[in-house]
């Protein structure tokens, strides 16, 4: 069986009505994986308020949980604009994580994705890394914070020195503001594919935009957030089965559209719904 390995911070999300949910690019990334039926691990920090809840969470979708010790889960703040437009506020950020902080029956797998939400993840799990397969969820390497926490874009200053190393780079339109002149440059190093919401996918590769991907339709659109991080664990274990890269982006793409159909992780699907999916 194949081994998934996801790594970053779990976030607690608070939303308006004062609910909050768990959330985190990492842990989008195991539970979409474990219910693809893969042999899944997170390695992860999370504060002492949030463990037991992360624990249920883990044992239920069957992940086996790292959970590294922190005194505060990172925390980010949910408000929608009068569009629609999600605005976020960090309160709290956990300490980083290192290639040291990874297990040692954990650091050599088959299927690696690092999430990022807020530049949580250092360089040496990138060079360091010794999975078949890596993708980067790179969204929370080009965010920064203002002093109350508003959450804004930013560079990303060592990315031509360390993507390379990767296998793939997932990463939204939001998350580069449109700007294509990024991309096309990521993408002499790495093949990048670019989440364009209800539009689909790009996939870019030396330089230049190389396949257009189709979005599937959800049941119901009910929470796109997460929509990004589901897209790319499905487009990594896609790619670990030896699926042409392509390929593995319109996998990727019908696993992400059933995450649209729930809160949460609740509506990710198992790899039979995918495939109907795909196959409809």
């Amino acid at each position: 069986m194949t081994r998934f390995l996801a790594v970053g911070h779990v976030a607690r999300d608070e939303l308006p009505d004062g609910a909050h949910r768990l959330g985190g690019s990492a842990l989008y990334a195991a539970a979409t994986a474990a219910r693809l039926g893969l042999e899944t691990a997170l390695v992860t920090r999370v504060g002492p308020a949030e463990r037991d809840e992360l624990v249920r969470t883990c044992a239920d979708l069957g992940i086996d949980l790292r959970a590294l010790e922190a005194r505060v889960t990172t925390t980010f703040a949910f408000r929608w604009d009068q569009n629609g437009r999600r605005i976020l506020r960090l309160k709290a950020r956990a300490k980083g994580i290192a290639l040291a902080d990874v297990p040692a029956d954990l650091r050599s797998t088959d299927v690696l994705v690092l999430g990022t939400v807020a530049r949580e993840i250092s360089a040496d799990l990138i060079t360091g890394q010794a999975a078949r397969v890596s993708v980067l969820a790179a969204q929370g390497l080009l965010r920064t914070w203002d002093a109350d926490g508003t959450i804004r874009p930013a560079a990303w200053d060592g990315a031509k020195d360390l993507i390379g190393r990767l296998s793939c780079v997932a990463l939204s339109d939001d998350d580069v503001g449109g700007d294509v002149a990024t991309i096309r440059r990521w993408s002499r190093l790495v093949p990048v594919a670019l989440t364009l919401a209800e539009r689909g996918a790009r996939l870019y590769e030396k330089g230049r935009a190389v396949a257009e991907v189709r979005a599937f339709a959800p049941a119901a659109v009910v929470d796109t957030t997460g929509a990004g991080d589901t897209f790319a664990a499905g487009l990594a274990v896609a790619l670990g089965e030896g699926t042409p890269l392509a390929d593995a982006c319109r996998f990727a793409s019908a696993v992400a559209s059933f995450g649209l159909e729930g809160a949460g992780i609740s509506a990710l699907a198992t790899r039979e719904a995918v495939e109907r999916r795909l196959a409809g």
